[in-house]
This record gives C-alpha cells, sequence and structure tokens, in this order.
C-alpha cells in the first residue's frame, strides 16, 4: 500500500512587476494555514516519510514548514523542477516515482491547476475547488511507485484550511 500526499502551496504575496512568480513568498497565512494541516493530517495519523516539492520559493516554504510539523528532516525534502514546470499525468507519475523509493507515503507540494488535475486524474472525484493549502490524501494498492496509475487511487480524505477554521 502506498499513500500520495498532493499539496497545493499555501496562501502567497501577490505576483508582482517587482518579484519573479516563481520568487514568491508566503504571506502570514500561509504559513498558519500549512501548520494548521500538518497539524490536522497527524491527527488523522497521516505523516508522510519524504516530501518533492517544487522548487518555487512559495512550494518550499509550505514544504519547509510541514516537514517541521512532521519532524521529518530537510534531507527528506526533494526538489523537483518537474512540479514547477509542470507535466502530463504520466509525467508527474513518473517522476513521483523516480524520486519516492521505498518510501510507502509521500507528499508532493506543487501548484495549481497540476495538483487538482492530478488528484482527479488518480482518483476519478471532481475537485471543483483546490484551495492554497489543500491536501488530497490518495492511497493505492501498489507494492511500487512504478505501479502508479491514473484511475486507481482512492481518496482518503480532501483538507483544506477555511473546513479547519469553521
Amino acid at each position: 500500500m502506498k499513500k500520495l500526499f498532493l499539496v497545493r502551496h499555501a496562501k502567497t504575496e501577490p505576483l508582482t512587476s517587482s518579484v519573479s512568480d516563481f520568487e514568491r513568498k508566503l504571506k502570514k497565512r500561509g504559513h498558519i494555514d500549512s501548520k494548521m494541516v500538518a497539524n490536522e493530517l497527524i491527527s488523522k495519523r497521516l505523516q508522510p516519510d519524504l516530501i518533492i516539492s517544487s522548487p518555487a520559493v512559495r512550494a518550499l516554504e509550505t514544504a519547509y514548514i510541514m516537514a517541521e510539523a512532521f519532524s521529518i528532516q530537510k534531507e527528506k525534502i526533494l526538489i523537483a523542477p518537474f512540479i514547477y514546470d509542470g507535466n502530463t499525468t504520466s509525467g508527474f507519475l513518473a517522476g513521483i516515482a523516480s524520486l519516492a523509493g521505498e518510501n510507502n507515503i509521500v507528499m508532493v507540494v506543487g501548484h495549481n491547476p497540476d495538483m487538482a488535475m492530478l488528484s482527479m486524474k488518480l482518483t476519478n472525484e471532481s475537485f471543483f475547488n483546490y484551495p492554497t493549502t489543500a491536501t488530497a490524501v490518495i492511497s493505492f494498492t501498489i507494492d511500487s511507485w512504478d505501479d502508479m496509475e491514473a484511475g486507481k487511487g482512492k481518496l482518503e480524505t480532501f483538507i483544506f484550511p477555511k473546513m479547519l477554521k469553521e
């Protein structure tokens, strides 16, 4: 059994002419939301063994905040440019499989629309709203990440900050 967490990065500062999209940082709310979602996952006994992140500043900040909450060392955060650059479903799956190794529970921190689309492709569920820091936890009855396929995942939970604040 393998579990994949697909996380959209947390709330960021707006895009301006003085800061590139790649360099945008998290807002204070993004820091708070990242911790809140990580703590909710911990309360559900859902904890990744490894984090794979887009190299964009906002995604890495989200990954580092969550890693701290999960007590994951920085060496267990892998940076994957293919997440920022976008990819096909098969490209994402191959990229994840190549980095996941023997870990059973892997978190991927990326961007929309890719995280929403990948969640939909893997589970055949609809995600009309995939807000910042949204996290889909998808399980697969497979022994190897190479066996991950579209439509074969089961959505275990879908968490986002607004639902935790209500």
